[in-house]
């Protein structure tokens, strides 16, 4: 069975459903603006979803990373055995002790989740299904019903723009109220079998009186501390965005946690889908166009020697010659992200990574540079 189409004509709802109907088993690429999601299915059952432009290993390191769930070291020495042995990222940090099989099968079934409720919205696009087996890690992916997942994502939409008006960004940071560590003591939290691994279980008939708070809002409400935003809330408490930000909306109906601030976001230009092509090209031009400054800098004082050069010409120079190196060390690092998917955490491993072979050997001592997860800030010092 060959399925293909546009999805002005066919939406994606329909698509999950006629699958599912039919029990098929295979692959669904859909395509939108550059992006393709792959969907993997068995028997009508949704496997898994991620990106086809990284791997799985990829993503599922930078989710564990994001959580907190591996540190920066850990994940580093695990892809460095991962090289040598060839093995999969999760079985290594399972043999490690790092993480269980549990908290593996609950990052993979959390990313199929927001990948596929995010295609629900898709209004363009091309889709193309594939029909085959597929062989998969019974251990690490869990079978998600495709029509339990459609009627979730349902409420989940009806829901979503209340929520969206009182959590309306990512950069918002919360505090708790006076005196709600004392009240949240009397507050019942309502059981749910396994809620760290079920995502998106049906709530449980409303238990009677008004001191009634979710497991999801209790574990949000005791990681709120005045410097988390919105974004880390959802990366930490590995309930995805739905959950995290209704559990937040919630504790502020409850009066139990309120808007802090919100923290600006520096606007840092990362590359584009389609500057990246053009990457390499820009890094090597910049390396160039850097020697040639560096060469007139070193013949600078003979030319002055010669001519007279007005002190604003010097000072358009000497802007001139920092720009250029600022550009240059910029450059490096797009080129570094692009390839590592993060930011160096100092200009000497940018530098020992063979990023700035062109740049002056106290680039890490003139500039001053600070990673922020997936920007920066760089400063020429005076």
């Amino acid at each position: 069975m060959a399925l293909h189409g546009d999805i002005k004509d066919f939406s994606v709802v329909d698509i999950l459903q006629l699958l599912y109907q039919q029990q098929k088993s295979g692959v669904l690429n859909i395509i939108d603006k550059g992006t393709e999601i792959e969907v993997l299915f068995d028997s009508g059952m949704i496997i898994s979803a991620n990106s086809k432009r990284k791997h799985i290993d990829e993503f599922l390191g930078e989710m564990l990373l994001t959580a907190k769930m591996v540190s920066k070291s850990q994940l580093r020495n695990a892809l460095e055995i991962q090289k040598e042995t060839l093995k999969k990222l999760g079985d290594i940090l399972i043999e490690s002790g790092i993480i269980t099989i549990n908290d593996l099968r609950h990052v993979l079934k959390l990313q199929t989740h927001e990948t596929i409720f995010k295609l629900l919205n898709l209004k363009s696009g091309t889709y193309n299904f594939q029909q085959r087996l597929i062989n998969y890690d019974k251990r690490a992916f869990e079978l998600i019903n495709t029509e339990h997942f459609l009627m979730d994502s349902l409420r989940m939409t009806d829901e979503w723009p209340e929520i969206k008006e009182k959590i309306y960004s990512y950069n918002l940071v919360f505090e708790k109220m006076p005196g709600a560590e004392e009240e949240i003591k009397f507050w019942k939290t309502t059981d749910s079998e396994d809620s760290n691994d079920d995502l998106f279980y049906e709530d449980d008939k409303p238990l009677k009186g008004k001191m009634v708070m979710s497991a999801e809002e209790r574990k949000v409400f005791d990681l709120v501390n005045e410097t988390m935003t919105v974004r880390d809330l959802i990366n930490v408490s590995r309930f995805g965005e739905f959950e995290t930000t209704k559990a937040l909306a919630s504790l502020m109906d409850k009066t139990l946690i309120d808007i802090a601030f919100e923290i600006e976001e520096e606007k840092v230009t990362t590359p584009s889908e389609k500057e990246t092509t053009n990457l390499s090209f820009y890094v090597v031009f910049g390396g160039i166009v850097f020697s040639l400054f560096l060469i007139l800098a070193v013949s600078y004082p003979r030319i002055v020697s010669n001519f007279t050069i007005s002190n604003a010409s010097k000072i358009d120079f000497e802007n001139s010659q920092r720009s250029m190196e600022t550009a240059n060390v910029k450059s490096a690092l797009s080129a570094f992200y692009l390839i590592h998917g993060r930011y160096p955490d100092d200009l000497n491993e940018l530098k020992g990574s063979g990023y700035l072979n062109n740049t002056r050997d106290d680039v890490a001592e003139r500039f001053e540079y600070q990673p922020l997860g997936k920007k920066y800030k760089l400063n020429i010092r005076e």
